[in-house]
């Protein structure tokens, strides 16, 4: 009986330990905000090995909020001590997974662009060092999330790509980030042999990556400038001094280029000469600061309405300074013929808290706002009037996304859908997911005989649910292999999955399983809206836990 007792006490725990059921959505959950449920709760599934993050909806959007959401996809890319596995993710709306883009690794940048007329993943990949910069590369994958593009920094010395900003131009040209180890005079911080950590924007083309323009930092903002002290670094090429830290960069259609410095809490305007034409913020301000336009540690600097406004991430903090009680988010409006900012909105967090670091404003075609809140594994939509209309955790303890953003994007993966049969006695289940697909609205399931695995005989057509589709099997049937197809909305065929067996055993589809491309076009699809904001928790787990607390309960 003491046995059964331990027994039952350590499957209590492990129940409360695991927190990971397939396409679950917490909503205002005090056992998830409390960390009661780990702290980076996510997800697994039967049919795929990718653990993304579960999300909590601290503020859930109702019947009033629920019409003024944006219909689209969530790109965030969690990372952390916390996270299971960190790198990109693309959700939909009601926190279910679309794509799982983590065997790319760790990274920062994700966002969708537009390049050569398509429109394409924009993504890093690479070494994080402690001292919050990147060295990898940048790549573009195209709608089937195939790499068409792999650059890097150029004619650096070997500096390659930092992690902090990927931009495309109208021109098809990329805008990007690097950090360069450079001697330098740092007697009057009496550091001898002192070294600095320069900052580099450059332009590029990513087709060839071909050097385009090149902005050094140090050789237009004077060091003693900034706002951050080398304190104990300088002393090597190992531990140079960040005095800039460039973390955003964006070009106008004049060609000049915005550049933002977080350590020197400014925005410089740049020529195409690399003069700088003028300044917002810092210690030498050119513009004219109207009420409410201060920053300091500032990300995502971006360019609006015609180069008349300005949004921005103000931090108000970093690691070792607190200037404000909270984070915002900022728009400003840029007069050029007064040479002035003036504060057009601010967006204050739910938690009303200080990210010290990371976060992004991106403002939607409808007037709504996205923001993410950086080092706070928080983001959230605002009406155009500035109102919540959800916010959204997902994470509690050390769980961050550099930037959370909302995109329109449809894609059809170039591998098929994975599939996985469990047959319990006389039950048999299907679980059937297509890691990035935006376009199935239906499954058709079919199974076949070990006699004759790809003579496929169709059994039911299930609507999809979510990343992962349960579909149960008629304890009648008597099939080895079951094959999945999936449909898009207008009823045709997109793909065939491989058949499968209850043992994992596979064959290839049958050779007249062909589909046409014009299939998947997207024509008449929904795909790239967010769905139902209906979530529906997955019961199947939560109904087995329940069942085998009940059989020890009646043990005892």
């Amino acid at each position: 009986m003491q046995l059964l007792r331990s027994s039952f006490s350590f499957l209590c725990l492990f129940v409360l330990s695991c927190r990971v059921l397939a396409d679950t959505t917490y909503f205002q959950s005090s056992e998830y905000a409390s960390g009661a449920l780990g702290s980076g709760p996510f997800q697994i599934f039967k049919s795929s090995s990718s653990t993304p993050s579960a999300w909590n909806f601290v503020v859930p959007y109702n019947d009033s909020t629920a019409g003024q959401i944006e219909s689209g996809l969530i790109f965030i890319a969690p990372r952390g001590t916390n996270v299971n596995s960190p790198g990109a993710l693309i959700y939909d709306k009601s926190g279910n997974l679309v794509w799982d883009g983590t065997r790319f690794g760790q990274t920062l940048t994700f966002k969708v662009a537009t390049y050569k007329g398509e429109s394409v993943i924009l993504l890093w990949t690479g070494t994080v060092a402690g001292a919050g910069v990147g060295s990898g590369y940048d790549l573009i994958l195209n709608n089937k999330y195939e790499i068409i593009a792999n650059f890097t920094a150029v004619n650096l010395n070997g500096s390659l790509a930092d992690f902090h900003d990927i931009e495309m131009t109208s021109n098809d040209t990329a805008l990007i980030t690097a950090y360069q180890p450079k001697t330098w005079d740092l007697s009057t911080f009496n550091i001898a042999d002192g070294w600095l950590l320069d900052s580099v924007a450059q332009e590029l083309d990513p087709s060839n990556g071909n050097e385009i323009f090149t902005w050094v930092a140090s050789d237009h903002v004077d060091p003693n400038t900034c706002y951050a002290s080398p304190g104990t670094t300088g002393t090597s090429a190992d531990n140079p001094w960040d005095y800039f830290h460039i973390n955003a960069v964006d070009k106008d259609s004049a060609g000049n280029y915005l550049i933002s410095s977080r350590h020197c809490h400014a925005i410089y305007y740049v020529a195409p000469s690399g003069d700088i034409i003028w300044t917002i913020g810092g210690h030498n301000s050119t513009v004219t600061m109207n009420d409410g336009t201060t920053f300091a540690w500032q990300h995502d600097v971006r360019w609006h309405n015609d180069e008349t406004q300005i949004s921005l991430f103000d931090n108000e903090g970093t690691a070792w300074e607190l200037d404000s009680s909270s984070s915002r988010g900022l728009l400003l409006d840029f007069d050029a013929s007064n040479n002035s900012v003036s504060l057009n909105q601010q967006w204050i967090p739910y938690n009303v808290t200080v990210s010290e670091s990371q976060g992004n404003v991106g403002i939607l075609d409808s007037g709504n706002t996205l923001i993410g809140w950086g080092q706070v594994p928080y983001f959230s939509e605002y009406d155009a009037n500035g109102q919540f209309l959800y916010v959204v955790q997902f994470g509690v303890g050390d769980v961050q996304s550099y930037r959370a953003y909302h995109y329109n994007w449809t894609a059809t993966p170039n591998t098929r859908p994975s599939v996985s049969v469990e047959t319990s006695g006389s039950n048999t289940t299907v679980y059937t997911s297509w890691n990035g697909a935006t376009e199935v609205a239906t499954w058709q399931l079919s199974g076949s005989t070990s006699d004759s695995p790809q003579l496929a005989v169709p059994i039911s057509n299930t609507s999809r649910s979510g990343f992962e589709t349960a579909i149960s099997v008629d304890s009648s049937t008597n099939f080895t292999y079951f094959q999945v197809a999936a449909f898009n909305s207008n009823k045709k065929v997109i793909v065939y999955s491989n058949f499968t067996a209850s043992d994992g055993s596979q064959q290839d589809p049958a050779a007249n399983q062909t589909v046409e491309s014009s299939n998947s076009s997207g024509s008449g699809s929904n795909s790239s809206s967010s769905g139902s904001l209906q979530v529906a928790v997955n019961s199947r787990m939560i109904t087995s836990v329940f069942l085998v607390l009940w059989i020890f309960h009646i043990l005892l």
